[in-house]
């Protein structure tokens, strides 16, 4: 699988979003933007034009699969990944997101970023550390609509 365009990444809670890309001809994620849920078919709303202007060849979402506790979560993953799926034609991948909020809190701290500031910049962060994953070859369950 070629896995050197432009994708979005997408670390999904269920009041945020966080959302990370990577720039076609370079593999490096990069922290994008944090967005408040609003729904899957308004959260689509808004994901979709920015996947047009980024020109993105395909979307990677995170899942969490560490802990039966994840159920949930790993469910909601699960469905907002076929909404995406079936919304548009791009590719949509499903990535472990185990540690990722904890990597990026790790990162931001060494940064100097105060816990007030990170727990509004996480999530995007979180993202890029999933797509990083995708872009270095971890697996990936793709999804189809």
């Amino acid at each position: 699988m070629q896995r050197d365009g432009v994708f979005l990444a997408i670390d999904l809670g269920r009041a945020r979003m966080g959302l990370a890309v990577s720039a076609a001809g370079t593999p490096l994620a990069l922290p994008h933007s944090v967005a408040a849920r609003l729904g899957t078919r308004r959260d689509l709303a808004q994901l979709l034009p920015l996947c047009d202007r980024l020109q993105v060849q395909g979307l990677v979402v995170g899942l969490p699969m560490e802990q039966p506790a994840d159920a949930s979560s790993a469910r909601l993953c699960r469905q907002f990944a076929l909404a995406l799926a079936a919304a548009q034609a791009r590719p949509v991948w499903l990535v472990d997101e185990a540690d990722t909020t904890t990597v990026a809190h790790d990162g931001l701290r060494m940064l100097g970023m105060k816990a007030a500031k990170r727990r509004t910049q996480v999530d995007k962060f979180a993202a890029a550390v999933i797509l990083q994953r995708f872009l270095d070859g971890a697996p990936a369950e793709q999804i189809s609509a």
